[in-house]
């Protein structure tokens, strides 16, 4: 077995053992008889919105990334950075091995075309800090309405102009080619976290919190900062792990706070499973998850 081989085995067993631990922490502090009457008492019919915001927020992403792939000049339709992404999505939830969606997608379009690995890297790269600086826009917005925060965060909406236009000097002087379709980009990416904010909010809502929400959707959209970083498989037990401690800080109910973070998992669980008909698809996806098909 050679080495990178070796290192795709340790890395599984290592996010394996990372969300196991993180899922046993959480299950140490709260209360499952509790969890378990929050979701038998749940309204299923504010699922449906969640769901759709969900599902509007991976089509943009999926339109944001596609912009990323045109700055490069690849000559990938729609329908095939559709299936792509599609496949991206399946890939970190259920097949959480050394690869990774990413890593898939890098495969995959330097294998069925002609471009490099640096600049599909790069494009993808790029499009994932187009989200974290959506995120943190999000993130510095809500802190404004949570009194504990409220001394620091009327210095966040400055701080976050400044650090934009040198984040955007750094794209147009290192990155020439993705600096043309910033502002586009970056509002579709402003556009997918203010739709995972809406899912969150419908995910309160089916739990019945009638506490004040932009606590609970400030933490969760804080916990979506864990999920950038491959630690967990699929992000579980990273983002619990963040909403547990951001629930404690700020004096949220702890099980409803785990509850939605769940919940969240499972609605995007289900999405990314609709994956594996790409992945079995032969005559659409040939030589099953090796090459992307030509559209007819």
């Amino acid at each position: 077995m050679d080495k990178k081989k070796s290192w795709n085995i340790i890395k599984l067993f290592l996010k394996i053992a990372f969300t196991v631990a993180a899922l046993w922490i959480v299950y140490n502090k709260v209360d499952l008889k509790t969890l378990s009457l929050i979701r038998q008492n749940a309204n299923p019919l504010f699922l449906l919105p969640a769901l759709f915001f969900f599902v509007l927020s991976q089509t943009i992403s999926c339109f944001r990334l596609l912009n990323f792939f045109r700055n490069i000049s690849l000559p990938i339709t729609a329908m095939q950075n559709f299936r792509l992404y599609l496949m991206g999505m399946f890939y970190n939830l259920f097949l959480p091995g050394g690869l990774g969606g990413d890593g898939y997608k890098v495969f995959i379009l330097k294998k069925r075309f002609e471009t490099t690995h640096r600049k599909v890297f790069i494009a993808i790269f790029l499009d994932r800090t187009a989200g974290l600086w959506a995120l943190g826009f999000i993130i510095a917005i809500l802190s404004t309405f949570i009194p504990l925060l409220q001394p620091y965060s009327y210095w966040a909406a400055p701080a976050y102009l400044a650090s934009t236009y040198v984040y955007y000097l750094i794209i147009k002087r290192f990155f020439p080619l993705h600096a043309g379709r910033f502002v586009k980009t970056h509002l579709m990416a402003l556009s997918v976290q203010t739709c995972q904010m809406i899912n969150a909010a419908f995910i309160i809502a089916t739990l019945g919190i009638e506490d004040w929400y932009i606590p609970y959707m400030f933490i969760f959209m804080l916990s979506s900062l864990s999920t950038l970083f491959p630690f967990s498989v699929g992000g579980l037990g990273a983002r619990e792990i963040v909403i547990l401690w951001g629930a404690t800080a700020l004096g949220l109910d702890k099980d409803y706070s785990v509850s939605i973070s769940l919940s969240f998992y499972f609605i995007s669980a289900f999405v990314a499973l609709s994956g594996i008909f790409i992945l079995f698809d032969k005559k659409r996806f040939p030589a099953a998850a090796v090459q992307l098909s030509k559209d007819s």
